[in-house]
């Protein structure tokens, strides 16, 4: 990537002072992609180039990028609540209706889901609600 991009150089130096990069070696970081947008599978870079989204985002835009609806239904819910949680008794309905969803489409076994923020604390909550007394 060349820093004759307006702008490129300038923000690959912030990116390098301000970014922490998880699972980063500096030598891997000499010519990072700048994605500057996503459509579908494909993300733009800022040097032209497009790639192929291979691990969707980080496994969570399976849908792909720039789905209008989505943001959209996204925008409509934040004016309205952008986020309450289900502890110490409250509740709300995008969460009982999306939760309704989710077991009619899943397992039979399923009863019920319990909303996390990632996989790791899925997993702790798994875990912990295995473990025995």
């Amino acid at each position: 990537m060349d820093g004759t991009m307006d702008g490129t150089a300038q923000l690959l130096d912030s990116d390098r002072r301000f970014l922490v990069h998880p699972l980063h070696h500096p030598e891997d970081h000499k010519t990072p992609l700048l994605v500057t947008e996503g459509r579908g599978a494909m993300l733009h870079l800022a040097d032209g180039r497009e790639v192929i989204d291979g691990l969707a985002g980080l496994w969570n835009v399976n849908v792909g990028h720039g789905r209008g609806e989505l943001a959209d239904a996204a925008a409509g819910q934040m004016r309205k609540i952008a986020y309450a949680s289900a502890y110490v008794g409250a509740t709300n309905e995008p969460a009982i209706r999306l939760g309704e969803k989710i077991v009619n489409h899943a397992y039979s076994s399923s009863s019920a889901v319990y909303y996390t923020t990632g996989g790791a604390e899925s997993n702790e909550i798994a875990l912990g609600e295995n473990a025995d007394p």
